[in-house]
């Protein structure tokens, strides 16, 4: 583990001056030279790994320019392959990379998309208390890297989320539209171990029903902030993680628009995502954050030997299809903040009301 420091030059360009003088060409660029770079997060719940090995690039043309075409970022052959270990001792289980083509690159970032090439492996039982060493060969030897993570162990969440019988509980059954006369959804977070930073999302399903006779089914999402490990990497503790139940009214109104074609709404149930990152991964995105300083000077963390980049592990923790209680639903259907979306209950013990939908 290192890190390396990198002094960025920013240069002024001006344009429309020339420099009659100046008679040579001459290029800001040094010396090029070929280096990898790799990234990939392990993570045992996933069935499917990939570790991406591209390579450093440099052009007296646009750079941008040439992030956009693939050739400038590949090896010609990469040969990888992944060791596991248990207690400093392989376990004799290993897995060879593959070459694959994926096609869900987000477009709207600087290098080429949607299609990039990456080197993964299929496994659904990777141990959590192992650890797993990474071995790259490039070009036929002429460059060698080497990383080693662990995973995130024993990780686990209890409390409000006795999933699958559980229902979200958001608002008591009087409500006078102040934060208090909320009820908040608490989940606890028993740590995992080499773990450092737990990041909370949940999904909001519905179903439009349109006054034309036709129906379409959305999705929101909505971040609800992040939580450093409370205890070490070695010795987890235990932490709340907390829901509001006013903000989830509140953000229901401002993201779901009023529209004259719905003639009603129907709840479809809510997803839970916690994402765990592993104390090498956080320590990387904590020196990846924009410089602010005078000094302008931007250190480099990585993990790897012979290579540039990050091999650590993450966790991704998704609970599906959580309902709503009774008084959460009606809240939902005649509260002060989502009223006038139109949605209406399926709950049986609504039957009665005005806002009942079977």
């Amino acid at each position: 583990m290192k890190v390396l420091q990198k002094i960025y030059l920013s240069v002024i360009a001006i344009t429309g001056l020339s420099l009659a003088s100046c008679e040579d060409d001459f290029s800001l660029n040094g010396d090029y030279q070929v280096e990898p770079i790799v990234f990939g997060l392990l993570d045992h719940h996933d069935d499917f790994h990939t570790i991406k090995v591209t390579k450093a690039y440099l052009g007296d043309g646009d750079n941008l320019v040439y992030a956009k075409i693939p050739d400038s970022n590949y090896f010609s052959q990469v040969d990888a392959k992944i060791v596991e270990y248990k207690n400093e001792s392989a376990t004799g289980r290993e897995w060879t990379l593959n070459d694959t083509i994926i096609s869900n690159k987000d477009t709207t970032g600087i290098f080429y998309a949607p299609e990039q090439k990456v080197y993964g492996f299929y496994e659904s039982t990777l141990d959590s208390s192992c650890s797993y060493k990474l071995t790259i060969d490039i070009e036929g030897g002429a460059y060698q890297v080497t990383g080693e993570t662990a995973l995130i162990d024993k990780f686990s969440v209890s409390g409000q989320i006795l999933y699958p019988l559980f229902k979200v509980n958001f608002a008591p059954a009087t409500i006078n539209d102040t934060v208090d006369d909320y009820t908040p959804w608490n989940i606890t977070v028993n740590e995992g171990k080499n773990a450092a930073l737990y990041t909370y999302k949940y999904t909001f399903n519905y179903t439009e029903y349109y006054t034309s006779g036709g129906s379409a089914s959305f999705s929101k999402t909505r971040y609800n902030g992040q939580e450093e490990q409370h205890g070490t990497a070695d010795n987890p503790g235990v932490h709340i993680a907390s829901f509001s139940g006013y903000d989830f009214y509140t953000w229901l109104r401002s993201v779901i628009p009023d529209d004259d074609n719905v003639d009603r709404r129907t709840f479809d149930g809510l997803d839970l995502r916690i994402s765990v990152a592993h104390q090498e991964f956080y320590q990387y995105l904590q020196v990846g954050q924009p410089v602010t300083g005078i000094a302008q000077v931007q250190p480099e963390y990585t993990n790897l030997k012979g290579a540039r980049g990050l091999f650590s592990s993450r966790l991704v923790y998704e609970l599906f299809d959580f309902p709503l209680n009774g008084t959460s639903t009606k809240e939902l259907c005649t509260g002060y903040y989502t009223g006038h979306l139109k949605f209406c209950s399926q709950l049986p013990e609504h039957a009665s009301e005005w806002y009942y939908c079977p």
